[in-house]
């Protein structure tokens, strides 16, 4: 999602930072001549532009450091509950002398625990809820496991959060993507037609294109 958001383009191929940097180039342009009315009044629409690009861009920066802490949070979540489940499986076996097929492991694990804990924190979750559910049916559990009881449920709840962090800093990432896009669309817009507005001014007092060119970086 992130690189997405580097790599977003104008129909003339700039990056987003490269159509800021466009954009403030004729920006300052114009400011030279600001006391042209004319010139001033395409100015004015120009730095309107940029303000709403320092506006997405500010957000943009907020929520990328956002997503990158979602990240983090999921990684450090999803390790504290590979240790709590190994824990758990350890502890059966030590009940069940090793047996991975005795009832206490399979109502834990219906697949060998190994598995389970090479699995994604979004795909672990659902089974290490059910083996909280197990663990708080208090009496139908050896003493041995009651142990893990409040580890689990820890480990339950900062990972929940942070799978639903995560969703929520994505989401943010989609609806930026989408204003960029659209300020994309209106800095495009805005060069061509104070392109075209220069033109025009330059044609009706005889000035050369050259003059006209000078006022874009490119």
């Amino acid at each position: 999602m992130t690189a997405a958001l580097e790599m977003t383009t104008t129909g003339s191929g700039a990056s987003w930072e490269e159509a800021y940097e466009e954009l403030a180039y004729t920006a300052f342009a114009l400011r030279t001549q600001a006391d042209d009315p004319q010139i001033a009044k395409l100015h004015t629409e120009v730095v309107g532009v940029l303000g709403d690009w320092e506006h997405i861009e500010a957000d943009r920066r907020r929520l990328r450091a956002t997503a990158i802490a979602a990240r983090a949070n999921v990684r450090v979540a999803d390790a504290a509950l590979d240790l709590a489940l190994r824990k758990i499986a350890e502890t059966i076996l030590e009940e069940t002398d090793g047996d991975a097929d005795a009832d206490l492991y399979t109502r834990f694990f219906p697949e060998p625990h190994e598995r389970v804990i090479a699995l994604g924190l979004d795909a672990e979750l659902p089974i290490a809820s059910a083996a909280m559910a197990q663990l708080d049916e208090g009496e139908a559990v050896p003493d041995a496991l009651k142990a893990h009881i409040d580890p689990l449920r820890s480990c339950l709840t900062v990972g929940n959060a942070a799978i639903t962090g995560r969703a929520d800093a994505y989401a943010g990432l989609g609806r930026l993507q989408a204003r960029i896009e659209a300020w994309m669309e209106t800095a495009d817009a805005t060069a061509r037609n104070v392109h075209s507005d220069l033109t025009a001014l330059g044609d009706a007092r005889g000035l050369s294109y050259r003059w006209t060119s000078s006022f874009f970086a490119r």
